[in-house]
């Protein structure tokens, strides 16, 4: 294939959105998308593929279906950053239990070869199925910690020392820094996936398996809150958020044998953290959402 081709394969969406990333441990991603035809042209040479279908992107990253020697599968070549550096260690780990299985990885470039899944997810299930679904993961997915993902505990320190805390009601940070001591105490720390919502569950044709982990290592209440955040819009404000969230707590405690109290406080942390984020995005609607869920889980 010529740079030409490949370069045409790039959606421009994904390049513009790419183009305003600054350097995270990696080439800022104006840098990346520039070089990013080149790596496509040199991997699909090096690894004997040829594209078969249409590019999809997600946040960071473009993924093309491919045949090769041993059959169809996915490529996907991510903007590297920190966030994604264990993936592939991740993925090893799993090999294919709970997640998809990789096939192949070049690492250094953030270059991975997937087995090639259905384009469905769980986001036109019904709630309480696809919260319980991905519930049923994590038996799979926690598994023994790998020395090479970070810690937790003292990357969320980080962030709750950040400016933009200041920003945030004091009540709300101070009860986020009591649940992290307390997490931080907890132990049964375990491999997590770090991102697991309705849409990073793609089902194989016959089971469910987690896609694009950003995995960390902690314990398994964490995994949680991505889940409430979820259609969030479906479930209303004021007492119908209140119930709806409480039950989607309730759904994964049954399913993962998940301790109630526990999810709720390190769910309200997680929140804190991304209301932090979103605090120095300039995104005043995700800090509302996220003291709603706040307020939700502790009221």
């Amino acid at each position: 294939m010529r740079v030409e081709d490949a370069a045409a394969l790039v959606p421009a969406g994904f390049v513009a959105r790419l183009s305003s990333l600054p350097a995270e441990g990696g080439p800022a991603g104006s840098d990346w998308v520039a070089a990013l035809p080149h790596l496509l042209v040199d991997v699909l040479e090096a690894w004997e593929l040829t594209v078969d279908g249409e590019a999809m992107t997600g946040q960071c990253a473009l993924v093309l279906p491919v045949r090769g020697p041993e059959g169809s599968a996915a490529l996907k070549l991510g903007w590297p950053h920190h966030e994604a550096d264990g993936e592939h260690l991740a993925l090893r780990a799993w090999d294919g239990r709970g997640a998809v299985r990789l096939l192949r990885a070049d690492p250094r470039r953030s270059v991975l070869l997937l087995e090639r899944l259905t384009t469905q997810d769980l986001t036109d299930q019904w709630d309480e199925e696809s919260v319980a679904v991905v519930a049923g993961l994590y038996a799979d997915l926690h598994v023994t910690p790998l020395p090479q993902v970070p810690a937790l505990v003292p990357w969320v320190e980080e962030i709750l020392a950040r400016p933009a805390v200041a920003g945030l009601p004091r009540r709300f940070v101070e009860q986020a820094r009591g649940s992290l001591r307390s997490l931080g105490s907890l132990g049964g720390e375990r491999l997590l996936h770090g991102d697991l919502h309705y849409g990073n569950v793609l089902s194989d044709g016959t089971d469910w398996v987690a896609i694009d982990p950003k995995p960390v290592t902690g314990h398994p209440a964490w995994e949680v809150a991505p889940l409430l955040t979820n259609r969030v819009e479906e479930m209303g404000t004021g007492a119908s958020l209140r119930w709806s969230v409480r039950r989607r707590v309730e759904v994964v405690c049954d399913v993962a044998g998940l301790d109630d109290e526990a999810v709720r406080s390190v769910s309200a942390l997680r929140e804190v953290v991304n209301a932090v984020w979103a605090t120095e995005d300039g995104d005043a609607e995700r800090v509302s959402q996220a003291i709603a869920l706040i307020k939700a889980l502790g009221d």
